[in-house]
């Protein structure tokens, strides 16, 4: 099962996904970062997220190759991924083919996810007004894209506001 969870900066997304991640009978939870401890801040963050998680939870550190991080979870597992707009974040500013490997998790996220309860997290980009830098448009029109390409196989999807999570399908 493929569920998909969107929302803005701080509306409760990775509550609400952990939660939907819990609710499996299922004692192997997988949760897959993909910020990396870039300053003292960061880390902070990091750190202080792994403490809400509890001990339930296996983290996979992962910011680049998120289909390499599934090769280490069992089958039949509960995998939470958070979040998607730092993965792109990542493979931007690291200069990486961000379409090549968009395609590529998509596909093997469609092959999949029959096999684990997936949860993936990510931010709305598209309520805001358009940026002036040609990067942040760049990474809007990515992300915005990459949003539809995994709404057409999530089996739920799901926008949370102010921790309240609203059900799309």
């Amino acid at each position: 099962m493929l569920i998909f969870v969107i929302g803005g900066i701080k509306s409760g997304k990775t509550k609400f996904a952990l939660r939907q991640a819990e609710e499996s009978s299922n004692d192997r939870l997988y949760y897959i970062a993909t910020a990396s401890p870039i300053d003292e801040e960061m880390i902070k963050r990091i750190e202080e997220h792994r403490r809400e998680r509890g001990d339930r939870w296996i983290t996979i550190e992962e910011p680049i190759d998120l289909v390499r991080a599934f090769r280490e979870i069992p089958q039949g597992a509960s995998v939470v991924i958070d979040c998607l707009t730092t993965w792109i974040t990542n493979l931007l500013v690291e200069g990486y083919d961000v379409s090549k490997f968009i395609d590529n998790f998509l596909s093997v996220l469609s092959e999949i996810k029959d096999k684990f309860k997936i949860v993936i997290i990510s931010n709305e980009v598209g309520l805001g007004i358009i940026p002036v830098e040609p990067l942040s448009r760049k990474f809007i029109d990515i992300v915005g894209n990459l949003h539809q390409r995994i709404v057409q196989i999530a089996d739920e999807f799901y926008f949370i506001l102010c921790g309240c999570g609203i059900k799309i399908k």
